[in-house]
C-alpha cells in the first residue's frame, strides 16, 4: 500500500517517519520545500501535490493546522478520490468539518476517518502516540496496521467525528490540569515555599 502525507510539520513529520522506518512507501506535500526534502532524503517521494498523491496513494494522511486547511487541500483531492481510496485525517480539527468532507469522501466510493493523535511531537516520533479512530468498524479494521505503524495506542473512538471529538475533550482537560499547576506553584511560592 503507498500511502500519501500531507502536512510534515513536528508531528506529522515524526509520523511520517515511523512509516517510512517500517517499510512502507511513503509519498509526501508540504508547503514548506525543507520538510519534503528531508523526508525524501530519508526514503520518502515528493507528492508533488494534494491531487498527484491522491491519484498515486491507496491511502492519504493529512496532519494540518486547522479545518480551513483541510478544506483547502481536500477541495483538490476530492475530484481525485477513487472507489476504495482511504482519506485519513490526522489533524486537531472540527466534528462538523471532518464530517462533511468525509461524506464526499465516501459518497465517491472512497473510505474516511478522523484519526487526531495525542501525546505530542516527542511521542510520535517514537511510535508512542496516542491515536483515536472515528470510522466505521470495516474502515476501522483496514487503517489499523498503518495506525499501529504510527502509534502504540489505537482506540475506535465509534462514529466519523467522535475522535475529533474526544481529541478537543483531552486538549481541555490537559490545559485545565496546566492551569492548576500552574496556580499551585504560584501559590507555593506567595508562601515562601
Amino acid at each position: 500500500m503507498k500511502i500519501g502525507f500531507i502536512g510534515l510539520g513536528n508531528v506529522g513529520g515524526k509520523l511520517s517517519g515511523s512509516l517510512l522506518r517500517n517499510g512502507h512507501s511513503v509519498a509526501v506535500h508540504d508547503l514548506n520545500a525543507a520538510f519534503v526534502a528531508e523526508k525524501v532524503a530519508a526514503g520518502a517521494t515528493a507528492g508533488q501535490s494534494p491531487a498527484n498523491l491522491m491519484l498515486t496513494c491507496d491511502a492519504v494522511i493529512t496532519c494540518l493546522p486547522s479545518p480551513a486547511a483541510s478544506a483547502a487541500v481536500m477541495e483538490d483531492m476530492l475530484p481525485h478520490v477513487g472507489p476504495g481510496e482511504i482519506w485519513k485525517e490526522m489533524s486537531t480539527t472540527d466534528e462538523a468539518e471532518v464530517k462533511r468532507i468525509a461524506a464526499q469522501v465516501i459518497a465517491k466510493g472512497g473510505a474516511a476517518g478522523d484519526c487526531p493523535v495525542s501525546g505530542g511531537w516527542l511521542r510520535a516520533d517514537t511510535g508512542n502516540i496516542a491515536i483515536f479512530a472515528g470510522c466505521d468498524r470495516p474502515t476501522f479494521e483496514r487503517i489499523l496496521p498503518l495506525l499501529t505503524t504510527m502509534g502504540r495506542r489505537v482506540l475506535h473512538t465509534g462514529d466519523l467525528g467522535s475522535a475529533s471529538v474526544l481529541k478537543v475533550l483531552t486538549n481541555f482537560l490537559a490545559t485545565a490540569n496546566l492551569v492548576s499547576v500552574a496556580e499551585a506553584l504560584t501559590v507555593a511560592k506567595g508562601a515562601g515555599m
